[in-house]
């Protein structure tokens, strides 16, 4: 099984469980997924630092994607290690203590290929490998449930243990099986399909109606041209289909909470990275940079980004920013993520590093689009200075938004199964 593929649905997957207690029912099914999971998340965050000597830094970066310290050590630095072929590297005394991690991992897909490696070396059980490909196949088109049953048949897996593996994935809500449409078979389809096929189902709005019926092609289209909107400042929509388009995942909605006790919501479409593989920002940092712009923007209490493009190409090519006391207390969810790397010059002084020049140009080749305008609220590009992003310290994900919704209205179901029938050019 492709590494790449593996590593990717194991983030996926652990972004889903990670919202469930550790004691849920049948959430050992899925230990595997978990442990590579957390693996690769932490693993996107090391990636660019080099070196970090500081145990407690390490372990805070850990605790971002919900690994305590004993697992941390005990379980995925070593996991990390055997499978990195020395990318990764502890370096430990004489008694076994941490001196220093290196590592010497330069992209996501070297993150991704490494976390497939850690859940090849971690045996998982036919179910998982079940669900692996599972995600993957209805990723690119919704299946209809016999279908898929052959797909996965073909590649020598039995029918008992798909059907187990489905019944799981649907309960983690890793997969949605849609049985709303009278006299049609049922069709599986995931939160990730509609990124590759986001035209398609921009054009299928058309044919919903029900509610108080608006345009949401429009806020889509909105959306695609001012990715990392805050959802207060969106065009008025129908309720339902906006909860619709959360649900599916036609608008991928992000939070940010700060710790001046402020949260807000950003939306982004879902093909915020052009991608039909597996390079479409599922670690979030692309989401996190700009969602961290947007909040400098529009909610910071003293000053604003001067120029997002500015901010951001002075970066790019500088690797550093100037020294500045706000680099030590503005950037702290960037910091967390390993985005960036702040360090302290003298006094009340710190210089705030590039750790991940690749998240920045992506960004940057965003926010350039002819169609992208960060100034949404109506004020140009010319507010104070770049020290902008307040101190906020969480994010929230938008498979976690998603899960996190309440229970969806039979309206907004049927709808959800008409638009993944759309997908398979079915006459309804």
């Amino acid at each position: 099984m492709d590494k790449i593929k593996e590593g990717y649905w194991s983030i996926a997957t652990q972004k889903h469980l990670k919202n469930y207690k550790p004691d849920s029912p049948h959430m050992d099914e899925f230990d595997s997924l978990n442990v590579s999971g957390k693996a690769g998340r932490l693993l996107g965050i090391l990636r660019g630092n080099s070196l970090i000597e500081n145990p407690k830094k390490l372990e805070k970066m850990a605790s971002s994607v919900g690994i305590g310290k004993q697992e941390l050590y005990r379980t995925i630095l070593p996991e990390l290690e055997r499978a990195s072929d020395k990318q990764v590297e502890i370096k430990k005394d004489s008694a076994g203590g941490f001196i220093r991690l290196e590592e010497y991992v330069f992209s996501n897909n070297e993150v991704l290929g490494i976390t497939g490696q850690v859940f090849d070396n971690l045996n998982p059980s036919d179910i998982e490998r079940i669900a692996v490909e599972t995600m993957d196949e209805t990723k690119r088109i919704p299946y209809l449930e016999s279908e898929l049953l052959h797909v996965l048949s073909t590649q020598g897996f039995h029918e008992r243990d798909v059907q187990l593996s489905c019944n799981l994935q649907e309960y983690f809500k890793l997969i949605q099986k849609l049985t709303k449409t009278k006299g049609k078979e049922p069709i599986y389809s995931n939160e990730y399909v509609w990124g590759p096929n986001h035209e398609k189902i921009a054009m299928a709005i058309s044919g919903l109606d029900f509610g108080r019926k608006q345009n949401l092609k429009e806020v889509v289209d909105s959306i695609q041209n001012y990715q990392g909107l805050p959802l207060e400042k969106m065009p008025p929509v129908d309720t339902e289909l906006l909860d619709l388009a959360k649900k599916v995942g036609m608008i991928n909605p992000t939070t940010i909470a700060s710790k001046r006790g402020i949260s807000k919501e950003f939306a982004f479409s879902s093909n915020l990275i052009e991608s039909i593989g597996y390079n479409d920002d599922i670690m979030d940092d692309v989401k996190v940079m700009l969602a961290s712009i947007r909040f400098g923007q529009n909610y910071t209490e003293h000053s604003t980004i001067f120029s997002p493009t500015r901010f951001l190409s002075s970066l790019i090519d500088r690797g550093q920013t100037s020294l500045h006391s706000a680099n030590g207390t503005d950037y702290i969810l960037l910091e967390k993520r390993g985005i960036v790397k702040v360090e302290h010059s003298w006094g009340d002084r710190y210089i705030m590093k590039l750790t991940k020049p690749d998240v920045a140009k992506e960004s940057l080749r965003i926010i350039k689009n002819p169609g992208f305008v960060m100034g949404f609220t109506g004020d140009s590009e010319t507010s104070s200075d770049i020290c902008a992003v307040q101190q906020y310290d969480s994010f929230k994900s938008s498979e976690e938004y998603r899960l996190e919704m309440g229970k969806t209205p039979d309206n907004v179901t049927e709808a959800m199964d008409y638009l993944t029938r759309v997908l398979r050019d079915e006459t309804l």
